[in-house]
């Protein structure tokens, strides 16, 4: 009951403030999308409707604000492939094998990219991208807490059954996708109860990702842990901290799980019958791209196809990209693998720059972006998730920073670009890619 009125509370405060500050209804919008109450607290109440309430009004709060400002700076190459690829899911829409379906699709599709544009036109300080950030970690360890409480209490692994309408397997997916900016903000943050909140928030996504017992979520974790070794600075501090996560994902790790994990890499004549079929999956899509190239066979088609190429009604190909590349052709997943390396690519310098007391927090953030579209893009191979929605708001914190980052290109005076203000947007200079790094 508690969790009912907490959240009634939050959608009520959020829906109105929204209409006058559109970025709060967007945190509310966006804390939702992670937290999923319906599924935590669901037996209390209804929560139908809530995320549709908030969302209405920050739309209309976004549109008094004349809909935030479109100078993405630096960011608008991923503002522009995101646009891109939305509508290339529209054309493959109309050309779908069965249209009804994938005309279906496109709803869920808007539920995140219009989110994603609101925020990119409409975060503009570096403390609101923190304060987003904090809010997808923070809600993400509340989901993982609840997770490992059941465990421990009553000996239920509910993480290997899914959450929120997800398996286990994209649960999986969504816990590695965020694992990436904890660690990040537990080893870059300076207050101690900041730190000490993202040890715990880490500690608990992390053990939560093995109780998946998804092999796609372990290599993904592992691409996590290789990224952050890079980005990192090379301080024995850092380093230990590293080592510790390590040892105590190793601890984690049982006996069985250790035995399916094996699977993942194991030779053909060793891999179990769900690792190989995913290989078999993988093959039917290449042969559907191949014959429909362009436009592929329509957004969420190839469930509908499935039986015809040998699997159950409504299989899924258990891999976003081949899967985005059976159903929208090798141009749309091409737009939608490209809007994730390009944001990384470009927060690369941002996160590889020396870091200063002014510096801080766009160096964490651009880490923290990073690593997790690396565990999304390694994970996402082994599960079919192009609509989850946490890697693409992490993302959109990106171009808010990549925003933040650009400086103006013809300041009208001296003045105007000392105190760094152009067109209503906070003006900071491009970080160069500069050695050694302390934090």
């Amino acid at each position: 009951m508690k969790g009912l009125i907490f959240i009634y509370a939050i959608t009520a405060i959020g829906a109105i403030v929204a209409l006058k500050k559109p970025t709060i209804g967007l945190f509310v919008y966006v804390g939702f999308a992670v937290l999923r109450p319906q599924f935590l607290w669901g037996f209390a109440g209804s929560f139908e409707g809530i995320s549709q309430l908030v969302g209405i009004a920050t739309l209309i709060g976004w549109a008094f604000q004349t809909f935030g400002s479109f100078r993405f700076g630096k960011g608008w190459p991923v503002v522009g492939l995101l646009v891109v690829y939305s509508i290339w899911a529209v054309l493959s829409s109309s050309t779908a094998v069965d249209p009804e379906v994938s005309y279906s699709e496109l709803p869920s599709m808007a539920k995140w990219v219009m989110p994603f544009i609101i925020g990119a036109t409409l975060i503009r300080t570096n403390k609101e991208s923190r304060q987003l950030f904090w809010i997808i970690v923070l809600a993400q360890a509340y989901v993982a807490f609840n997770m490992n409480w059941e465990y421990w209490r009553h000996g239920y692994n509910n993480a290997g059954e899914g959450f929120g309408g997800m398996d286990n397997n994209c649960y999986g997916v969504s816990l590695v996708t965020t694992l990436g900016p904890a660690f990040v903000l537990a080893v870059g943050t300076k207050r101690w109860w900041e730190r000490g909140l993202a040890v715990i928030s880490a500690a608990l996504i992390l053990h939560t990702t093995l109780l998946t017992f998804s092999r796609g979520a372990l290599v993904g974790l592992l691409s996590v842990a290789v990224v952050t070794f890079v980005i990192m600075p090379k301080r024995p501090k850092h380093l230990a901290a590293l080592v510790i996560v390590g040892l105590i994902a190793v601890r984690l790790t049982g006996p069985q799980l250790m035995a399916r994990y094996a699977t993942t890499v194991a030779e053909d004549d060793q891999r179990d019958a769900s690792a190989e079929s995913r290989v078999d999956l993988w093959r039917d899509c290449w042969k559907v791209a191949l014959d429909k190239p362009i436009l592929g066979i329509g957004p969420g088609n190839f469930k509908v196809i499935a039986a015809s190429l040998g699997w159950s009604a409504g299989k899924q190909a258990h891999s976003t990209w081949m899967q985005t590349m059976a159903e929208m052709g090798f141009p749309g997943v091409g737009f939608l693998f490209l809007f994730f390396v390009v944001a990384a690519l470009k927060l690369w310098p941002v996160a590889r720059a020396k870091v200063t007391d002014e510096n801080r927090h766009q160096v964490i953030l651009a880490s923290g972006i990073i690593t997790s579209i690396v565990g999304f893009a390694v994970s996402g191979q082994f599960v079919s998730l192009a609509g989850l929605e946490i890697p693409y708001y992490v993302t959109m914190i990106g171009v808010s920073l990549l925003r933040q980052v650009t400086p103006p290109e013809k300041p009208a005076s001296v003045k105007q670009a000392v105190i760094g203000r152009q067109g209503g947007w906070a003006v900071m200079p491009a970080y160069p890619v500069v050695r050694p790094r302390t934090y």
